[in-house]
């Protein structure tokens, strides 16, 4: 992988994608196209002072957009204009963005933003398991990027795969740490502008406003469409798998994992009971503790260090709760992990005494 220039970059993106747009967002909207990469830097350098500077990512039908440029400007001469969907032929790029979960209005910390890079690469590291091949990487100021290089058709099918694809990946790499992004699919997608400065929020010590960087790899390959097919269709399988357990589950008794003891649960110290298993993380607010989770090899994605994608929830009158928010364990309880350890009787203060009929 190579740090590369605005211009190098730019470069690489009209030889894929023809006409790009590049757009300010300030107190207003500001947008110009061209085809000329040293043309696109010379006003990026002249907007740079103020606001945060984007482009489009795909390949724009530009007669389709001089006509849609024309026919707004009749409506109203004063509209600022951007590039609407329909304008673009097809996808040139796979955008995956991961944007730390944080305040409304503010930048990322280093910490926040280290969070950010470790599920980037975790999905990079997946996707090459799968024989994809490397992917450009970003940090773009407040979070990290990947873009894949496609040839796809801006067709229904392909946005059906697309929207199967986002929604699987925001199920399995999104937490309250950092978010995967699945709004970002839109053909008119809007990205940073690499080598600009995002600026959100006040520029702080901790939050500061940053340089966004991008490294290219040396052999940027395309993806394959039927790569991307079976991508969408995994994902697809999977979440008619989810809805098909889901709709069975709630005709059977609540609560997964049968589970027969001495112990009366609603005693029982999960906090201790985690720390034995040498999975607890640390408390994070109320009765609400960060833990790993006893099948984190099974997910696809590594856990933030506050332990916050798998939580547990102290007994407040009854049971004890789990939750792990990766896809692997979707629907999992406290009653599984249970089933998994078989120990839980020993971290009960009570023992369980049924209610005989009167």
């Amino acid at each position: 992988m190579r740090q590369v220039a605005t211009l190098e970059y730019l470069e690489r993106l009209a030889h894929d994608a023809g006409w790009i747009e590049l757009c300010r967002i300030d107190r207003w909207v500001e947008a110009c196209w061209d085809d000329r990469p040293e043309v696109i830097v010379s006003q990026a350098r002249e907007w740079a002072g103020r606001g945060n500077l984007f482009t489009t990512l795909q390949h724009i039908d530009h007669d389709a957009l001089v006509g849609y440029l024309a026919e707004q400007r009749q409506v109203d001469p004063r509209k600022r204009l951007r590039t609407p969907d329909h304008v673009v032929k097809r996808y040139c790029r796979l955008f995956f963005d991961f944007d730390p979960v944080r305040p409304t209005g503010t930048g990322s910390t280093a910490d926040e933003l280290a969070e950010a890079e470790i599920r980037a690469k975790g999905l990079r590291d997946r996707l090459l398991a799968l024989d994809w091949p490397l992917p450009a990487m970003a940090m773009s100021g407040n979070g990290w990027h990947l873009q894949y290089r496609t040839a796809l058709p801006n067709t229904d099918e392909t946005r059906e795969q697309l929207a199967a694809i986002y929604a699987g990946l925001h199920r399995e790499f999104s937490d309250d740490v950092v978010e995967f992004d699945r709004s970002v699919r839109n053909p008119a997608r809007l990205c940073a502008l690499y080598g600009s400065t995002k600026r959100k929020g006040p520029n702080t010590a901790d939050r500061p406003h940053r340089r966004s960087v991008i490294w290219l790899p040396s052999d940027w390959r395309q993806v394959h469409p039927r790569q991307v097919a079976g991508l969408a269709e995994f994902f697809a399988r999977q979440s008619s798998q989810t809805r098909s357990d889901s709709d069975r589950s709630a005709q059977e008794v609540r609560g997964g994992a049968r589970v027969s003891g001495r112990g009366n649960y609603a005693s029982l110290d999960v906090v201790r009971w985690f720390a034995a298993h040498d999975a607890y993380v640390g408390h994070l607010e109320g009765h609400k503790h960060g833990v790993r989770c006893p099948w984190s090899d099974e997910h696809t994605s590594p856990s933030p260090r506050n332990g916050s994608d798998t939580i547990v929830f102290e007994a407040d009158g009854g049971w004890p709760g789990f939750h792990c928010k990766h896809a692997h364990c979707d629907g999992r309880t406290i009653r599984d992990v249970m089933a998994l350890w078989r120990d839980a009787d020993a971290f009960c203060s009570e023992t369980f005494h049924p209610r005989r009929a009167a």
